[in-house]
């Protein structure tokens, strides 16, 4: 880790690295991609990929090391990890397309108009997008938001999972991507919703996804339990970099929602670091929308958009070095990760 810090350091002040953003606009890609190969061997991640776009065209992705590494099979950038906690942005997206962009629902309802069963009958749905408690506050909640899947089912009248597949996986051609792996036992009730083809088709992408893995004390890589199963709005999904850069790109288009709710959502609500199924905050005057993915000694991933740049950054690791300990990025504050910390002084300055 020493080397990753000394790294930052030197960054930070300057560093003899040449200009943030090289003649004509192209990108440092190549300093990045040496940083990230370090850093990445310094945390012990045994595979990562990752994927940059600039303007909605994907200019940089590849594979690190291994998405199983008994059998020596590299990571590359088709792998399918659990993305885990990054479903939110999904999951957000799909209700604001379906229930508020077509006027059935609106920011300022009470959840459980929506959903009977939610906890708290003091909650609107922009607080419960944005993790903010009733009276004001912030609490990173991932239990409390896939409530928000109940409320898609009650506004459109049809099951959340075959919904997303629908409206984002199939309708931006993301098809490495899996509305959770639950639908893959022949009990899920989900089932029907799908042709056999497509479940055929999950039941490769999910054959394919890469091992998980735990970090001992000495570095070394040990099979862990995969972050998935049951499919939720807030994790669950199981997808790639490419899968995901459409997405990307899909938003940036205003593909997915009209521009007013697409700059609602990436814009903080009130004093919280979120937006809605995102979290924002400022690096060098510059607006910085992001969200990461953590199951503990598993999984993990990062998915880092500076709007104003049209940059975007997403990485997915098959253990949990990209957002695990030492980092906190539940607290809203993606400046402390080495990752995003040499994305964004690379590329944003």
């Amino acid at each position: 880790m020493r080397t990753s810090k000394v790294l930052l350091l030197a960054l930070m002040a300057g560093g003899p690295f040449g200009p943030t953003v090289e003649a004509q606009s192209s990108l440092p890609i190549s300093l990045f991609e040496r940083y990230v190969e370090s850093i990445r061997q310094q945390v012990g991640i045994p595979g990562m990929s990752g994927v940059i776009l600039q303007n909605g065209r994907v200019v940089w992705e590849r594979g690190f090391g291994y998405q199983d590494v008994e059998a020596l099979v590299a990571a590359r950038a088709d792998t399918p990890y659990p993305i885990v906690d990054l479903t939110q942005t999904l999951s957000s997206t799909l209700l604001l397309r379906v229930c508020l962009d077509q006027h059935h629902l609106e920011l300022g309802d009470m959840v459980v108009r929506w959903e009977p069963t939610f906890e708290d009958g003091d909650t609107t749905m922009a607080q419960l997008l944005s993790h903010a408690v009733p009276g004001g506050g912030f609490r990173y909640d991932p239990a409390r938001f896939a409530a928000v899947g109940g409320v898609v089912d009650q506004c459109t009248t049809r099951s959340y999972a075959p919904l997303l597949a629908e409206q984002i996986f199939d309708r931006l051609g993301m098809s490495s991507s899996i509305p959770g792996t639950a639908l893959l036992d022949a009990t899920s009730p989900d089932r029907s919703a799908f042709t056999a083809s497509t479940l055929d088709r999950y039941g490769t992408v999910a054959d394919r996804m890469a091992v998980a893995y735990s970090v001992n004390g000495r570095g070394q890589p040990v099979r862990a339990e995969a972050a998935a199963g049951p499919m939720t709005a807030s994790t669950g999904v199981i997808s790639t970099v490419q899968d995901l850069a459409r997405f990307d790109a899909a938003l940036g288009d205003a593909a997915l929602l009209t521009p007013a709710t697409q700059s609602r959502a990436w814009e903080n609500s009130g004093s919280l670091p979120t937006g809605l199924g995102w979290f924002v905050q400022r690096y060098q005057d510059e607006r910085v929308v992001w969200h990461f993915g953590l199951a503990q000694d598993s999984n993990s991933a990062l998915f880092i958009k500076v709007p104003g740049r049209g940059l975007t950054l997403i990485l997915l690791a098959n253990s949990d070095g990209l957002a695990g300990p030492p980092y906190d990025l539940s607290n809203g504050s993606v400046t402390s990760n080495l990752f995003a910390s040499l994305f964004l002084r690379l590329f944003v300055g």
